[in-house]
């Protein structure tokens, strides 16, 4: 029986049919054609039931915001949010609302004062960011926000490809990226490492248009 298999990580899709071996019969070493996850970080796609989602009760869908929680957004993050926003306007063809939006991206990002890390502290960063994705995911679930959920997705996933790629870097040093191609996606941020990037992104699933090479 043909089978498939999905990366954890990317969402790569390995299908029995259409390689030329069983994902079971691959080697233990092999890897992610995409992302470079190990083989041990797929898993098996299973037909799953269609399930029916019912409205909450009014005052259970009512957000309720701790006054002590809140903070005032810093430079770095407005730079981001400017910055997605001017890639979704890109992508519904407004084109003025683009260049204004990218236009206060650039003016919060030369606020931002240089700053350096080594691969420790980005690491470290890249385990927080999962650890608000995933709360940020429970907070979706529970209002049924598809849009929210969409985006969370997105971001974990190019999270973790961050995260595997820093954990080849440390293994194998400047080799890893020597006499090859870096290429990032300027809608999600999917990052491949090789001579060509993938056809489509297989994170949000643009052609590789937008998928540009870091110079």
């Amino acid at each position: 029986m043909m089978k498939k298999y999905r990366c954890k990580i990317c969402g790569y899709i390995y299908d029995d049919a259409k390689e030329k071996v069983k994902f079971e019969d691959l080697p233990e070493n092999w890897k992610c054609p995409w992302c470079g996850a190990p083989k041990s970080m797929f898993e098996e796609i299973k037909e799953t039931e269609n399930v029916v989602i019912t409205d909450e009760i009014e005052e259970e869908n009512k957000l309720e915001f701790d006054d002590d929680s809140l903070r005032e957004i810093n430079q770095e993050e407005m730079a981001y949010i400017c910055s997605n926003l001017a890639k979704s306007c890109e992508k519904q063809y407004l084109d003025e609302e683009k260049e204004l939006f990218q236009e206060l991206a650039n003016y919060y990002e030369k606020q931002i004062s240089n700053k350096t890390g080594n691969l420790q502290d980005i690491t470290l960063s890249l385990e927080k960011d999962l650890q608000n994705l995933d709360e940020a995911m429970k907070i979706a679930n529970k209002y049924n926000d598809s849009g929210s959920k969409r985006v969370i997705t997105w971001a974990t996933k190019t999270t973790n490809i961050l995260n595997v790629i820093l954990n080849n870097y440390q293994n194998k040093g400047i080799e890893y990226v020597k006499n090859t191609k870096i290429w990032v996606c300027e809608i999600c941020g999917f990052i491949y490492i090789g001579d060509e990037p993938p056809k489509v992104c297989p994170v949000c699933k643009v052609p590789n248009i937008k998928i540009l090479e870091v110079k």
